[in-house]
């Protein structure tokens, strides 16, 4: 009987092993099947109905990967897009814009990415060191799509472009490149593609045809400074506005003054204190004022040319900003001759109670402003500024046969014309060290004078500037 029970428990042993074996077994199938790649992740897809686009992100990464692994796909989606697109058609517009041709295709792509809708989520798929989105999109889908949104946008842009030739044909030059440019916006995120239109009984290119409309117009423009030269003074306002006529030369040659027109007015040599933008009035005519020259070159050169970037939306995309910035434009020069300013120069320096015989300061300081463009005057009846320095030393101490003496600093500068004080600076204990008191002291006047060259006029000059 035992051994009848001995025999039933083994048996029974033997039975769950093979059952476990056999669970095993199965369960190895199954991690081996739910390990294995699915196609689609050792092959790429290819296929005539539908564009793909695969994202594949690691795990390791600090990021969601999930979201990371959609956007990579999205991209790639979009990737597979634009790649049909004519490279004759990229290297057109990226020239246009001043791109490289791969990053207008850049742009291009992330346009696209950003408008795709009604792509399916095929599959996913993950291992241990990454995961995997698969996006699929119907050809015949975005097609139709596309096809529906380039008519919608061309319509408008033939609109805008129709009422820019209008504009120009009645000698409206302002409206006739607003409404050029606005023409833009519409078909801006399809610039890559043909845009074959019919336009007054002719098959044309829109973006082309809007393109070189502009650059027509501009160079009709033509700008005429109102002076030969003009006489200013650094530091100073110019004494009567800077002008400018605007005329627009038509098809048919003859000038025609261009109003409302956006000028802008900017030094390409010098600087200046001035009003930038003006807009020319009924008459063409458009007017600055210089309310100070802040260089000190002799000859300054201030241009005025047409400021196209007023014609552009707050908003507008870096494709069509770097469209129109780039579009080539007439302008005109005014040359200011510029004359330094004169200044008087008092200068009272005391050495121990005493004037000196041989100033030290007073040199210098003329020196430096006649380096700096400045007129120095013997008589302070036509000076524009009147400075006045005062310096004195006095003795300090005596240590391991070393004397220290020291100079006090002080400069005022007057305008002339206003009799207002525009500048004062201090210098407090200025060190001379030597053998004695005496030769201290007119080493503290030295170091004085180093420190009026290096210190107190480019003060000055930074003061007249601002």
């Amino acid at each position: 009987m035992k051994t009848m029970r001995l025999q039933g428990r083994i048996h029974a042993r033997a039975i769950l092993g093979a059952a476990t074996a056999v669970v095993m077994m199965l369960f190895l199938s199954i991690s081996e099947v739910a390990a294995k790649a699915p196609e689609w992740v050792e092959k790429r897809p290819k296929s005539d109905a539908y564009y793909n686009g695969i994202g594949i992100q690691s795990k390791s990464a600090d990021i969601d990967y999930r979201q990371a692994a959609r956007d990579l796909a999205l991209n790639d989606l979009a990737s597979e897009i634009t790649v049909n697109i004519s490279g004759e058609t990229i290297r057109n517009v990226a020239e246009k814009a001043g791109l490289i041709e791969e990053d207008y295709r850049s742009l291009v792509r992330s346009t696209t990415q950003a408008e795709l809708t009604d792509y399916k989520l095929v599959d996913t798929w993950e291992n241990k060191e990454a995961y995997f989105v698969y996006f699929q999109l119907s050809k015949a889908l975005y097609r139709a799509q596309q096809q529906a949104k380039i008519e919608a946008a061309v319509d408008l842009a033939l609109d805008l472009f129709s009422k820019s030739v209008e504009h120009e044909n009645q000698g409206q030059i302002e409206k006739a490149i607003l409404y050029a440019i606005q023409a833009l916006y519409p078909i801006e995120k399809y610039l890559a593609e043909p845009l074959e239109v019919e336009f007054q009984g002719q098959s044309i290119y829109l973006f082309n045809e809007i393109y070189a409309s502009l650059q027509r117009l501009l160079s009709g423009i033509e700008f005429r400074c109102n002076a030969q030269e003009i006489s200013a003074t650094f530091g100073r306002g110019v004494s009567r506005p800077v002008g400018v006529q605007v005329n627009y030369i038509s098809r048919s040659g003859s000038a025609v003054p261009v109003a409302n027109l956006p000028v802008e007015f900017a030094f390409t040599r010098g600087s200046g204190d001035l009003i930038g933008l003006v807009r020319s009035d009924r008459t063409g005519s458009a007017e600055t004022v210089v309310s100070k020259i802040t260089a000190s070159d002799s000859r300054q050169v201030l241009r005025a040319r047409l400021n196209l970037s007023a014609f552009l939306h707050a908003d507008a995309s870096p494709i069509v900003e770097k469209i129109v910035n780039r579009l080539p434009l007439n302008d005109c020069t005014q040359i200011f001759q510029v004359r330094g300013l004169t200044a008087y120069v008092k200068s009272r320096e005391v050495h121990f109670g005493q004037p000196l015989q041989v100033l030290k300061l007073e040199p210098a300081l003329k020196n430096i402003l006649t380096q700096k463009g400045f007129t120095c005057l013997d008589r302070p009846g036509s000076a524009d500024l009147l400075i006045d320095l005062q310096a004195e030393s006095r003795r300090g101490a005596e240590m391991y046969g070393m004397y220290s003496s020291f100079v006090e600093l002080t400069i005022s500068v007057v305008d002339a014309r206003t009799g207002e004080e525009i500048y004062k600076n201090i210098l407090h204990d200025i060190k001379g060290l030597d053998l004695n008191y005496d030769k201290a002291g007119l080493k503290a006047f030295e170091n004085g004078a180093e420190q009026v060259q290096t210190e107190l006029v480019p003060k000055l000059m930074q003061f007249i500037q601002k």
